[in-house]
């Protein structure tokens, strides 16, 4: 059962490959309820994908009242027990508010590496790391 949950969450991170980082300030979150995210999330990052995707984010331009907005393609969750898809949601909600918050493979970076906020550059690494 946890090899499953490994492999279901490898195939999540597919449409993760390259979320932009967030600015300061307030952002709105449009959740897109589409059954098959597949060929949303190719059409966005405009290349296709060997595995399934299941969701995935975008940042869209800034509005004229300054508010920045991060619309989400996942779908509905279709009971309270549908842990994949809740997960999926928790997913890319975690890109909208931290950004890419994590690597190709889905390992977490590290804290230091990681900030909310565009102005927010990540730690150089050093030979001393």
């Amino acid at each position: 059962m946890r090899r499953l949950l490994l492999f279901l969450l490898l195939l999540a991170l597919a449409g993760c490959a390259a979320p932009q980082k967030p600015e300061s300030g307030d952002i709105t979150i449009v959740w897109n309820r589409v059954d098959n995210p597949h060929p949303y999330c190719e059409g966005l990052s405009g290349r296709k994908e060997f595995f399934r995707i299941l969701g995935c984010s975008k940042w869209n331009d800034q509005r004229a009242d300054g508010t920045r907005v991060c619309s989400i393609y996942a779908p509905a969750p279709r009971d309270e027990r549908d842990l994949q898809r809740f997960a999926t949601l928790g997913h890319e909600l975690m890109h909208c508010v931290e950004g890419n918050w994590h690597d190709r493979w889905g390992h977490m970076n590290p804290k230091d590496r990681t900030a909310v906020g565009a102005s927010a550059a990540p730690k150089p690494v050093t030979a001393a790391d």
